[in-house]
């Protein structure tokens, strides 16, 4: 029997883009055209919460028929200054709640290493935090 083969509308149905692949756009311009493309998801680079609170972009995505799948970016564990890891920790609880707030299942992490110290050491880092 051969394979079913999906249109190009029902692929689009299952695509989510990233905000930061159209970064001149502001967060309104990336979800209308997304959802004019036929696009049902996006992840939501973080700076799109600077003028308007998580809980309004996750409002106004729904409202344009999107699904916000996740928020970017967390992440920037591993460092040899122990004041800079609580940062990045303080920092990562800020986003888990914007996440939240903006109805993402899911942030996406880039962990990172630090170059100033051994490979295990920054991935001990990053299971810590």
């Amino acid at each position: 029997m051969a394979a079913r083969r999906e249109t190009p509308a029902a692929r689009r149905e299952r695509l989510c883009i990233h905000t930061i692949t159209t970064k001149p756009w502001d967060i309104d311009t990336a979800i209308d055209e997304y959802a004019r493309a036929g696009v049902s998801g996006i992840t939501i680079w973080r700076n799109a919460f600077e003028k308007r609170t998580p809980a309004e972009v996750g409002l106004r995505v729904r409202d344009a028929g999107l699904t916000p799948v996740s928020v970017c970016r967390g992440g920037f564990f591993p460092s040899v200054d122990a004041d800079a890891r609580r940062r990045a920790v303080e920092e990562n609880r800020a986003a888990i709640v914007e996440t939240g707030e903006v109805g993402a299942p899911l942030i996406v992490l880039v962990c990172g290493a630090d170059p100033g110290q051994p490979l295990a050491d920054s991935r001990a880092q990053i299971a810590a935090a």
